[in-house]
């Protein structure tokens, strides 16, 4: 099989970017190991507002309303002991879509997929995994997948685009190095109903004090997602937990959950890899193949998709992908620009982790308070807020200004 541009992983990023290839005059090809079995829904599932505007450039918007997407319109930093710190709507910042997308983690690939198929251009070959890659003169020529019955497929493609995740058969076979850094205390998270104390509806919470830190997020059915770092308790005795065991933790650091049912969705081991390149010969990592990081700011998922923004506009045209240095450059400037930037976000993404991580350590109640008082400063602050926005919403250099 031939292919302008082969896709390898079918997940949110390598979806997403089937979808913002529409109708770009590509041939494309996807190969995603998925089954169509029951998928993990207690992972990210809100959309941040940079990439709202770009999935409404891409034309796929009103298709994840079509699916059931709400909006999430603002968040809430609060203590323990109720105490507001910070509350924020994103309509303040002057943003096209001040909100974000908030729809199941599942729903999240089967929207970008059925908008990629609407492009006669696009292929899906599903289930298959990479088994090997032919590489000559620094590029991949051959990619040779196989399904679970044994039956292979081989593909030629001018340029390929890893989205294999963050175990990344790509990434390993083509021995990219990698900085990795795992982290002490996975994550558990709940599902529950939204107790009616708790508002705004559409408002995303953090809670935070003597006993610990937790986010709560709505989901698009009107329940809510409970997130927070295990702590000394250790997963053992969360599996083991009753509901009065969990409401007692839970509403020990936000009392509105203290009578909630609170079902255990799963755990999450983390840990942050980083290639140290993106793009290798006709090949880019894009998405956790690049950068899989700790979800203590909720950016996993969203700078996968909103990498494709800086990768799109480089990728040659149809009469010009067929020309081996035209990729290599593209992709080398995709790396050139992308990498520095991702590298930042990465750095503050890192920093929350460490204050995450501390705030579930012995010494939470004093981390946490520092950290409530510094969000309180913050709050107050018109600059440090604008700054904590940008960074809240994916805008992490700043809102573009309109011509």
């Amino acid at each position: 099989m031939y292919a302008d541009i082969l896709i390898i992983g079918g997940g949110v990023s390598g979806s997403a970017m089937g979808a913002a290839l529409v109708n770009s005059g590509h041939r494309v090809i996807c190969i995603d190991q998925g089954t169509g079995g029951p998928l993990d829904t207690a992972r990210g599932d809100h959309i941040s507002p940079v990439n709202v505007e770009a999935i409404a450039e891409w034309g796929v918007l009103e298709h994840f309303f079509a699916a059931g997407a709400t909006k999430r319109i603002g968040h809430q930093f609060r203590s323990s002991d109720g105490e507001t710190l910070l509350s924020a709507e994103y309509t303040e910042m002057g943003i096209p879509y001040p909100y974000f997308l908030v729809i199941n983690h599942e729903m999240i690939t089967p929207t970008f997929m059925n908008f990629a198929k609407t492009d006669p251009g696009f292929v899906l070959l599903q289930p298959y995994s990479v088994k090997d890659l032919e590489v000559t003169d620094g590029n991949v020529t051959n990619v040779l997948a196989t399904n679970r019955e044994g039956d292979e497929v081989q593909i030629s493609a001018h340029m390929i685009i890893a989205c294999d995740g963050a175990s990344s058969t790509v990434r390993e076979k083509l021995r990219v190095p990698c900085f990795e850094h795992p982290y002490n205390h996975p994550m558990v998270a709940f599902f529950t109903d939204r107790p009616a104390a708790l508002a705004p509806d559409n408002y995303f919470f953090r809670y935070a004090g003597d006993n610990g830190q937790l986010v709560i997020q709505q989901r698009m059915d009107g329940t809510i997602k409970v997130t927070m770092p295990v702590a000394d308790e250790g997963i053992p005795w969360w599996k083991k937990s009753t509901n009065e065991d969990r409401q007692k933790i839970v509403g020990g650091i936000a009392p509105e959950l203290s009578d909630s049912e609170l079902e255990l969705a799963g755990f999450y081991p983390v840990r942050m890899i980083h290639a140290i390149d993106y793009a290798i010969g006709n090949v880019v990592l894009i998405g956790d193949a690049a950068h899989a990081i700790h979800p203590a700011r909720g950016q996993g998922l969203n700078m996968g998709i909103a990498s494709l923004k800086a990768l799109i506009p480089l990728i040659p045209a149809p009469d010009e992908i067929s020309k081996p240095e035209a990729v290599k450059l593209a992709l080398a400037e995709f790396h050139r620009i992308q990498k520095p930037l991702n590298d930042r976000i990465i750095a503050r993404n890192h920093s929350a982790a460490m204050e995450m991580e501390m705030g579930a350590d012995e010494n939470r109640a004093f981390v946490l308070k520092k950290s409530n008082a510094a969000i309180k400063q913050m709050a107050g602050d018109l600059k440090l807020r604008e700054l904590h926005l940008n960074e809240a919403t994916g805008y992490h250099f700043g809102v573009p200004t309109k011509v």
